[in-house]
């Protein structure tokens, strides 16, 4: 009994003031989401993290929300992690003229690479949460196809901006990352690469930057890691 209790509960339909207040939480976030996308393409990265983590402050962080709330938090995640991500890029090709050493600014960039791997980890749990409920429900109508391709479209974007991460930060010095934490990195990024390649096999940047982890992994040094067994 409890158990179909359970089912008949999970099974009803949301109360119409629950989506009343679902759909303003989307609306609220697609507008702040907006006014990021534009400072990201004004070149104002930090005003664009702002309006994203703004955004996700409207999301449930509970899974509740539904799909729709799913995905939203999933998009504004990975465009968080791309910021991030360009943030540290501009960082580390100013570090040289910014400081003697560049190690504060390499510090900063390695900040914004964690940043953006903590975020797309994220984005890959909110995806899985959506895709886990667009099973349960009708999946087989035209709009449930389109929304399940968006969402494996999006999931591609969030493991290339991973991989692009955990790249990026191997290559960062450091006088306290040796060469095994560099190959676990660039094995994470082969890992990211592999599975977006398995849904994606005709993406040439995946493809390139997978040889770029191999290259840099085949030119470590020796360790305890086993340098031949990059994914």
């Amino acid at each position: 009994p409890s158990s179909a209790n359970a089912n008949a509960n999970a099974n009803a339909p949301t109360p119409i003031p629950v989506i009343r207040k679902h759909n303003a939480m989307i609306s609220q976030a697609e507008d702040l989401k907006s006014q990021g996308n534009q400072a990201f393409r004004k070149g104002d990265i930090q005003h664009a993290i702002r309006c994203y983590t703004s955004a996700l402050e409207c999301i449930p962080k509970d899974g509740g929300g539904g799909t729709a709330c799913a995905m939203m938090a999933s998009t504004l995640l990975s465009n968080r992690a791309m910021c991030r991500l360009k943030a540290a890029e501009t960082t580390t090709s100013s570090s040289s003229s910014s400081s003697a050493s560049g190690r504060p600014d390499v510090e900063t960039a390695r900040h914004s690479l964690m940043g953006c791997i903590d975020d797309c980890t994220s984005a890959l749990e909110r995806s899985d949460e959506h895709n886990a409920r667009n099973i349960m429900s009708d999946g087989g109508t035209d709009d449930g196809a389109n929304d399940n391709n968006n969402a494996l479209g999006l999931r591609g974007k969030i493991l290339y901006r991973r991989s692009r991460a955990y790249v990026a930060i191997s290559q960062l010095p450091s006088r306290d990352d040796d060469d095994d934490a560099r190959e676990e990195r660039l094995n994470s990024a082969a890992r990211d690469l592999l599975r977006l390649l398995s849904f994606q096999p005709n993406n040439a940047e995946a493809a390139s930057l997978l040889r770029t982890a191999r290259s840099a992994h085949a030119n470590l040094g020796g360790g305890g890691m086993g340098r031949s067994r990059i994914s």
